[in-house]
Order: C-alpha cells, then sequence, then structure tokens
C-alpha cells in the first residue's frame, strides 16, 4: 500500500523498477494498476512471481543481499534497520534467537520489494521528516505461516509499543509486521498541531483487502512547511544518578546515541542527601523508548527514570556535498527565513585536520571562512 500510494502520481514507475534492478533479486515483476475503493481512486501495486516459490530467508541472507547491491547507503541501512527490527520482533515472539528466524512471508521476495522499495522513493522525494497518523488495531485473526494468529499479529504489537494506535471495532488485519516496521521507524509520530504546512501532492495506495465500512486505502501526503523552521515530536527521558563510577558516562552517551537517540546530555545536579551526581537526559523517537530504556538500564547504575512528550522546533538541515579547496566536502546546510546557510561538520573538518597534519582549530576556521563566503546573499 505504501509503495502503491508512491508510484500514485509522486515518483515514476520506471525509476522505481531501475532502482530495484540493483539489488541481486530476480523471479519477480512488479505491476501497477488504477483501481477504486469505495469509489475512491488508487494505485495498487503487485509483485508476482515469475521463477517459482523463493526459499525462506534468515536475517543474514537478506543483508547479504542489500550489501551486494549497488543501491545507496541511504536505502540499504534503512532497509537493514526495518529487517533488524523484525527479525528481533519474530524472536522475542517465538523464543528464539534472531538468527534462527525464518522470515516467511517477511522474508518473501513481495516484502523484500516493498521495504527496499520504500525507501528508493523516500530518497527520490527526499523528504524530511515523515509523520504518520495513529495506527489502527482492529479484532478478529489472520492466518500465516506459524498457523492462525490474533489480530494485531504478535510481531506487529511488538512492533506498535511506544507508538501513538487506535483501536477500531472491526474484523480483518489493519497493520501488518511490515507495515509497522516501516511506519515506525520511518515517522516521528502525528503532525505537531501547531505545524503549518502546504500540501503538494497527494498518493492513494490500494490493499487487496476489501472493508465493508472502511476503503482500503493508505494516503500519503506531500507537504511542504510554510513556516522557516520544523516541528516535531520527540519523547525525553531523564534519570538522576549518584552511584556510578564517572569513567563510565562517555560509554553510556555512546550508547545512547548509537541506539539512536537524537541527543544525550549529562548535568551535575546535587540529589537527595546532598549527594553530588549527574541528571542523564536523553531525546528520542517514540519506537526507540524501549531501546533506550533498555540502554540505560543495562550501561548505567540508575533504577528507575521518567518520560513524557517534548516539542521540538528546529531550522531544516541537511548534510550535502560541494567542492572545496580540499576537494568534495561534506557540509551542513540549514534553511532560515529562505536563505541557505553552510555549515562545517566536525567531522569533516577532523579528517581533513588529520590527513594535513594541521591543527583543527586552524582547518575549522579555514573551513568557515570558506563556507561563510559560499553562502553570502544565496536564496532558496
Amino acid at each position: 500500500m505504501l509503495l502503491g500510494a508512491f508510484l500514485d502520481g509522486l515518483v515514476p514507475p520506471d525509476y522505481l523498477k531501475e532502482e530495484l534492478q540493483k539489488l541481486p533479486l530476480t523471479g519477480y515483476t512488479l505491476e501497477s494498476e488504477s483501481t477504486t475503493r469505495q469509489s475512491i481512486h488508487a494505485t495498487k501495486v503487485k509483485v508476482r512471481l515469475t521463477g517459482g516459490d523463493q526459499p525462506h530467508r534468515h536475517l543474514s541472507d537478506i543483508f547479504s543481499l542489500l550489501t551486494k547491491s549497488s543501491l545507496s547507503e541511504y536505502v540499504t541501512s534503512n532497509a537493514r534497520e526495518v529487517f533488524q527490527r523484525l527479525g528481533e520482533a519474530e524472536a522475542l515472539v517465538h523464543n528464539i534467537s534472531v538468527e534462527k528466524v525464518h522470515f516467511h512471508e517477511v522474508g518473501a521476495i513481495d516484502s523484500i520489494v516493498d521495504i527496499v522499495g520504500v525507501f528508493i522513493c523516500l530518497e527520490y522525494l527526499q523528504v524530511d521528516p515523515v509523520y504518520a497518523s495513529r495506527l489502527p488495531v482492529s479484532r478478529g485473526t489472520v492466518t500465516a505461516a506459524h498457523g492462525t494468529l490474533p489480530v494485531p499479529a504478535p510481531a506487529t504489537l511488538h512492533l506498535l509499543q511506544g507508538y501513538p494506535v487506535i483501536y477500531k471495532d472491526m474484523e480483518g488485519e489493519l497493520v501488518t509486521p511490515t507495515g509497522a516496521a516501516l511506519v515506525t521507524h520511518l515517522s516521528r509520530g502525528p503532525l505537531p498541531e501547531s505545524q503549518p504546512f502546504k500540501i503538494t501532492a497527494i498518493g492513494y495506495g490500494a490493499g487487496s483487502k476489501q472493508f465493508p465500512l472502511l476503503p482500503n486505502v493508505l494516503r500519503l501526503w506531500l507537504a511542504e512547511p510554510e513556516e522557516s523552521y520544523t516541528k516535531d515530536m520527540l519523547w525525553e527521558v531523564v534519570c538522576g544518578i549518584d552511584d556510578m563510577n564517572p569513567e563510565w558516562y562517555p560509554h553510556l552517551m555512546e550508547q545512547l546515541l548509537k541506539a539512536g537517540a537524537a541527543d544525550v546530555s549529562l548535568i551535575p545536579n546535587i540529589m537527595k542527601k546532598g549527594r553530588p551526581g549527574v541528571e542523564v537526559i536523553t531525546l528520542c523517537r517514540a519506537e526507540l523508548l524501549p531501546v533506550i530504556r533498555e540502554t540505560l538500564f543495562s550501561e548505567s547504575t540508575t533504577i528507575g527514570l521518567r518520560y513524557h512528550p517534548v516539542y521540538r522546533d528546529h531550522l531544516p538541515r541537511q548534510v550535502v556535498e560541494i567542492d572545496s579547496p580540499w576537494g568534495r566536502l561534506k557540509v551542513k546546510q540549514v534553511i532560515r527565513a529562505g536563505k541557505k546557510f553552510l555549515l562545517p561538520e566536525f567531522e569533516e573538518c577532523r579528517r581533513l585536520a588529520k590527513q594535513q597534519g594541521k591543527s583543527l582549530k586552524e582547518i575549522y576556521q579555514a573551513v568557515q571562512y570558506f563556507l561563510e563566503n559560499q553562502t553570502a546573499d544565496t536564496k532558496t
């Protein structure tokens, strides 16, 4: 349904097919057709097998396909993360190791095409950030490789932990494990109410089922913010620690950032009984709450934490490559009031300093001076 919505006027079908050819995967064709669901026009995408049954694949098999492809790092890294989360959810549900998980439907060729295809489309559109409405959960059963399962499927329910959902009193599966993994990986949650934006394009993707009271379509809005800054919602996780070896804090911060935290702060604090301590403040997306919680409990001495949603305003930014006196250089591009500003990337400056045997300060100032001249009076 996601691919159908992307191909409903947002992404050229030929582009998606050409990019998918970079994946060493055969035995299928990708087809799209116009259809309706309760009088709403939508695009239905089908992955048809042409080479007989596909094998059940382990996580390592799928990672190998991605590694051997010539797809971009954006596409392959995001696809790996989604499959990793799917594998971990299935392993937890069936009480086995991730390495032993047979992906069955998830690892079938259509799901590989679906997941990789979604990131190909997002890369084409250069969309960031992504928001999504609350995901609907329903009741009933679904037939899968493991037999008859309750709806939502156990893996789906696990993947939806920490993400806003809404209950629909109806029979049938409304969110699959693959859909749950994709949306919770991509989305920063519901769009903040205070974020004004301008809709530029709309796409509808059709599902296979027909529901009597609900048009089975997934709708994508492509939009641009009307303000010069972006609003989103994160979760702030806070814990106070007064009994940990101070040598461990850099490692704790590193592990939290590795787990996907947007930011980590360490603030000196005086705690109860007058003990000096450290307040650890972590910002993360909703779907990362479980892994951030586990990291704090396993990598620090805290025995409790508190968390709450926070709203953030930030200027649109992205990392771009430009020509410079030092060759191709990655820099941060920030937009404010319709004007582009280029800022040095610390890691790039550190790389140049080591490469040229100069001080970081000298290189950073030189890059900053060069970028200031590049961005003077540059309009978006």
